[in-house]
């Protein structure tokens, strides 16, 4: 999918941003370059993408391939909060009185 210039000079107008010739000129490159990255994480769900390297060789990229290992850790969220809260009772946390507002202090 790409975008011509008269696409990019409709999405202008819809926005209501003027440009000059020049500027939809880079308008519509810049649109392409962004469609081109949607593109490329459509493609990650159905395998491997190709992703040019700064020397502009293609190479394959597979999804989690720069992650370290620690990524591949359960978040400690999905453990379950009464497995990181500090006092847990009856599916409630358990939060001491603050001071000064229990009955039996300063009486």
């Amino acid at each position: 999918m790409s975008v011509g210039q008269k696409q990019a000079e409709r999405i202008a107008i819809l926005a209501r941003l003027h440009f000059g010739a020049e500027e939809i000129e880079r308008l519509t490159e810049e649109l392409n370059h962004i469609l081109q990255h949607v593109e490329a994480l459509r493609n990650l769900e159905d395998g491997p993408a190709v992703v040019h390297s700064e020397e502009g060789a293609p190479q394959a990229w597979q999804r989690g391939s720069t992650r370290g290992s620690e990524a591949e850790v359960p978040d400690t969220l999905d453990q379950g909060l009464n497995k990181v809260s500090p006092d847990w009772a009856e599916g409630f946390f358990v939060v001491p009185p603050l001071p000064g507002l229990h009955k039996d202090e300063g009486a």
